[in-house]
């Protein structure tokens, strides 16, 4: 596809990012014994697909995905961990062209505590600890490749609204510089984004900007609620394919959508292991803005070049088509905003005269609508 194409990230759980190779140098470390069975053995796999290893749970058992996310989550344990992680998917994504990430983050997989009686705190010391091995990494990665990192603080919705109130007041009550934003996240179907009205106004007043997972595993009722509790970006959303005039509120709120394919494609049961009923090129010809992500790089052994890549080959989309993916990532970044006028403007002077004629004929080609709009304006840039 030409030269290295810029790419941005802007949906990665941190935990979830952790390799098999990884994993095993964490194990050996605490000298923890993993189950024979948690990976595969080299040469049962394709090492081109999977080159840092394969986990070996059931794809169609979401149970065995979170069994097996709990599991390696349980391997990072202290800040130099955080920082060997976030070293290690930083530099690897950034090697093959990532300009922007957006990792997310859960004060309570960094450090809560259970006392006897079971009750739960969270701990303020141990978090600045683990956050400066987190931020260590992304100033390193950042100097050598000139990649922007930020995080999301995120609440995880399955744990108890108590827990949720609590994560989001430790956020409140501990700031830090690298924190840009909040997230909702974990098992949909706990719970209504009605029933967090503490969590989405005390956000509102920090303030971070929010972006929520809806819209995977439940319709599109899910992804109108997190937009109307303020929601600027939606985790997933893939379901919005399924509600015309939801399509429509989303073109004309200017909302972003966090598309992770291969993580649809192992996690929705509807798609039945395939990405042939995937909305994602849908979703991008309606017009609807949308970023392409690894959700859990290291669960699902992907990284960026290959959600990229099966953006050209299995969706169809063209070099120009993916440098306004990158785009509308960017836009949607939450990061300071002469930081993300600098991105773009890298971006745009990735674009050679070939991509601008490609991007002019394509757009001349599209019928009326959001997409052909947004196209025409990019060619104001050049």
């Amino acid at each position: 596809m030409g030269s290295l194409l810029p790419k941005v990230i802007l949906h990665e759980h941190i935990e979830g990012s952790v390799t098999p190779e990884m994993a095993l140098l964490l194990a050996k470390k605490h000298n923890v014994s993993l189950p024979d069975d948690f990976l595969y053995p080299e040469g049962s796999y394709d090492k081109n697909e999977f080159p840092n290893g394969r986990y070996q749970y059931d794809e169609t058992d979401f149970g065995e995905f979170v069994t097996a996310y709990d599991v390696v989550a349980d391997l990072v344990r202290d800040a130099d961990d955080y920082y060997l992680i976030m070293k290690d998917y930083l530099s690897r994504n950034a090697a093959q062209g990532m300009i922007y990430c957006e990792m997310i983050t859960s004060a309570f997989h960094l450090c809560s505590q259970e006392d006897e009686q079971g009750k739960v705190t969270l701990n303020a010391a141990q978090y600045h600890d683990f956050m400066e091995g987190i931020e260590r990494a992304i100033r390193e990665v950042k100097a050598e490749y000139g990649t922007e990192t930020r995080l999301q603080a995120c609440g995880v919705r399955h744990l108890s609204l108590e827990h949720l109130n609590l994560s989001v007041d430790f956020i409140a009550q501990n700031p830090r510089d690298s924190i840009a934003g909040f997230n909702i996240a974990g098992n949909e179907r706990a719970g209504e984004f009605a029933d967090f009205i503490y969590v989405h106004e005390l956000v509102d007043n920090i303030p971070l900007p929010k972006s929520y997972h809806a819209g995977e595993i439940r319709g599109p009722e899910s992804i109108r609620e997190a937009i109307q509790f303020g929601a600027k970006r939606i985790g997933h959303g893939i379901a919005a394919i399924k509600d015309d005039a939801l399509i429509e509120q989303l073109i004309q709120d200017g909302i972003t959508l966090e598309v992770a394919p291969t993580s649809n494609r192992i996690l929705v049961t509807e798609f039945g292991q395939k990405l042939d009923h995937h909305p994602l090129r849908r979703l991008y010809e309606k017009g609807i803005r949308l970023s392409i992500n690894t959700d859990d790089a290291g669960l699902f052994g992907t990284d960026v070049a290959k959600e990229y890549r099966i953006a050209e080959q299995v969706f169809g989309f063209s070099r120009v088509e993916l440098l306004d993916v990158t785009l509308c990532g960017l836009e949607a970044a939450f990061v300071e905003d002469e930081v993300k006028q600098a991105l773009i403007a890298q971006v745009y002077q990735c674009f050679s005269e070939e991509d601008w004629h490609e991007l002019e004929m394509h757009a001349a080609a599209l019928p009326d609508g959001a997409l052909k709009s947004r196209l025409q304006n990019r060619l104001h840039h050049k």
